[in-house]
């Protein structure tokens, strides 16, 4: 089973995208702070990342270093409100970009095509 962490502050998503994910098939822990996430990757092996850009306490381009400095290999797909363009620029490398508004559909099949080949087109 694959295992995915949710990142993002507003508990009310996380915990959506937590049931949501797990009903798809998914083992899934939400964190919804900086801290939180940290002590997450240094216990437990995550095969993915859902990464929100605004998080309490550091910004989500440090998050994502801080995710690079655990496993380097780690799958991230970055997740925001703000347009696709605005988070390539913001965090680069993740392997696929999420506009909350594209709606959960669009998000899961983000997830499984990263977890099944490594990248979204």
């Amino acid at each position: 089973m694959k295992r995915i962490l949710i990142i993002d502050d507003e508990c009310r998503i996380g915990q959506s995208y937590k049931v949501l994910l797990s009903e798809e098939g998914f083992d899934v822990k939400h964190a919804s702070s900086a801290q939180e996430a940290t002590n997450l990757l240094i216990r437990e092996h995550f095969d993915l990342v859902l990464l929100d850009i605004n998080i309490p306490e550091v910004d989500g381009k440090v998050m994502y270093e801080v995710i690079r400095e655990y496993d380097r290999n780690m799958k991230v797909i970055v997740s925001s409100v703000y347009p696709i363009e605005e988070q390539v620029q913001s965090i680069l490398g993740a392997c696929a970009y999420h506009n909350k508004s594209q709606g959960v559909d669009m998000l899961v099949a983000k997830i499984k095509k990263v977890l099944s080949d490594g990248g979204w087109p």
